[in-house]
């Protein structure tokens, strides 16, 4: 698998702004892992990355927040982040 790269929606960007300091700190420590561990089972394993419905994708930012991607091509494009209630409710309408 080619490397794995990452952008981000508008929204996702907007809902990042919303986060505490420690939440982004945490997301950016995720994001610098996920390119390397993406289809590694045991190496994506702390971020509990896994499939929720067809493309997309989610992983975990400590216990409470969690990041919805989809992959296009070698891509990963970061849909969505919040916690677990506004991540089934995104889906709701995906």
């Amino acid at each position: 698998m080619p490397p794995l790269g990452i952008e981000f929606t508008g929204r996702f960007r907007d809902e990042m702004r919303t986060l505490a300091d420690d939440q982004i700190s945490g997301l950016e420590q995720a994001l610098g892992q996920l390119p390397a561990a993406f289809g590694q089972p045991h190496a994506h394993r702390g971020l509990g990355v896994r499939r929720l419905k067809r493309n997309y994708f989610e992983f975990r930012v400590g216990r409470d927040i969690r990041v919805v991607f989809t992959l296009e091509g070698s891509t990963a494009i970061l849909r969505t982040v919040g916690n677990h209630d506004q991540v089934r409710a995104y889906l709701k309408n995906v």
